[in-house]
């Protein structure tokens, strides 16, 4: 009986914390949208961009906590997070979610590192540490700026470690000057396909722009399986979702566009609906349709993006903390301290990577009706889902015939 009761519990634990995380996530996704949208809209972005707004989220979640005044407020407003009294809930919120994120799953690999790197004469006030620590699961460093050589091989360093060398040299050494803090999320994902694309399906097909006209060639690849499709009118897209490993807790989104409709304004009607509707309707078709097949189409791409935030981020509408003049961050430290820059290196490579040579499935063959085709032969939107926290960990878009990934 005892055994019995112990069990009980620890599911309903288990489904309370899902459900604290999945509120979080809204917060995660509205600012996952407004940032990509943003960082679209800057003449330097890259036409293939890959973004991790999570780890964005994550630092500016951390140094709200040692801010104050305006700053806090900006802060807030814009990742959409409470502040004062309401803290302590949303402290137990994110340490829910990291909590789901971090779980493991046989064919994908989901590791966050978070770091505050601080000169060695400059404290952290203790109560900031501790919440740092225990709260967000932040690793503080002491690192000596005066030395830029050696305090860029220590950052870069650390990045390779947590993104298994994926990102390499990760600043230079005039990505310190004048720094007294530096922040940094590393996030490193790698997903086998559920349903693998066979490689011997790939070929090559042309790709278009947003006015249809052709303008290259990618390596397309090609899988029927029985995928979560739909069509989505309010924002005028159709998606399709492809989950990663055993247990359905890691997929990829795709969003493509109507004819007609730009990624633009796509992303502007997304916004004013929580990406969680994306979801739940795609969910609801997996249960209702399950066995159904969808032809789907998808290019071989890899994306690199490097970029600065502070402009984008400004421009949304967090300026006080980049500002030596108006930053309050004396809640991290004693003194008047400003974020000098706030950079991510984020880097995607989708292929067919785990296939193993198997046969369509035969259910296509008894259709009276041909399923439905996803096309992914124009500029689309991805975004990679945790599927228990409903929250966006990684995003981007691909507008122009993507390097073909090997």
């Amino acid at each position: 009986m005892y055994l019995k009761r112990k069990l009980i519990f620890l599911v309903l634990t288990t489904f309370i914390c899902a459900i604290e995380a999945e509120g979080i996530g809204d917060s995660v996704n509205a600012f996952a949208l407004d940032l990509l949208a943003a960082t679209g809209a800057e003449g330097s972005s890259p036409r293939n961009l890959a973004l991790s707004p999570y780890t964005v989220w994550t630092l500016l979640s951390i140094v709200d906590e040692g801010a104050g005044g305006n700053t806090a407020k900006q802060l807030e407003a814009i990742l959409r997070i409470p502040g004062g009294s309401n803290k302590d809930a949303f402290r137990r919120q994110f340490h829910n979610m990291t909590d789901i994120l971090s779980k493991k799953d046989q064919g994908v690999n989901l590791d966050i590192y978070n770091s505050i790197f601080t000169t060695a004469e400059q404290k952290l006030n203790p109560s900031f540490r501790d919440v740092s620590r225990n709260d967000y699961k932040v690793d503080v460093q002491p690192i000596d700026f005066r030395n830029l050589e050696r305090a860029t091989e220590t950052i870069n360093t650390y990045v390779a470690q947590a993104t298994r060398n994926r990102i390499t040299n990760f600043i230079v050494p005039g990505d310190l000057t004048d720094a007294q803090i530096f922040i940094t999320s590393a996030l490193y994902f790698k997903g086998a396909w559920k349903i693998p694309f066979n490689r011997t399906n790939t070929e090559r097909a042309s790709f278009y722009d947003e006015k249809q006209n052709k303008i290259g060639e990618v390596d397309m690849m090609y899988q029927i399986g029985s995928y979560p499709y739909s069509r989505f009118d309010w924002m005028k897209g159709y998606a399709v979702e492809l989950y990663y490993g055993n247990n359905d807790e890691m997929s990829m989104i795709v969003i493509l566009p109507y004819k007609g409709q730009t990624l633009t304004n796509m992303l502007q009607m997304m916004s004013q609906n929580p990406f969680s509707t994306i979801i739940d309707r795609l969910d609801k078709v997996k249960d209702e349709f399950e066995g159904e097949d969808v032809k789907v189409y998808l290019p071989r791409f890899a994306a690199k993006s490097d970029l600065t935030l502070n402009t984008v981020l400004e421009k949304m509408g967090i300026t006080d903390v980049f500002d030596p003049e108006t930053a309050d961050l004396l809640g991290m430290f004693p003194h008047f301290l400003y974020i000098s820059r706030l950079i991510q290196r984020a880097e995607i490579d989708v292929n067919e990577e785990g296939t193993v040579a198997s046969a369509a499935s035969g259910a296509a063959i008894a259709n009276k009706i041909p399923p439905p085709k996803f096309v992914a032969n124009k500029p689309f939107l991805y975004f990679i889902v945790n599927k228990p926290t409903k929250s966006i960990v990684f995003a981007g878009r691909v507008t122009v015939p993507p390097l073909a990934s090997q």
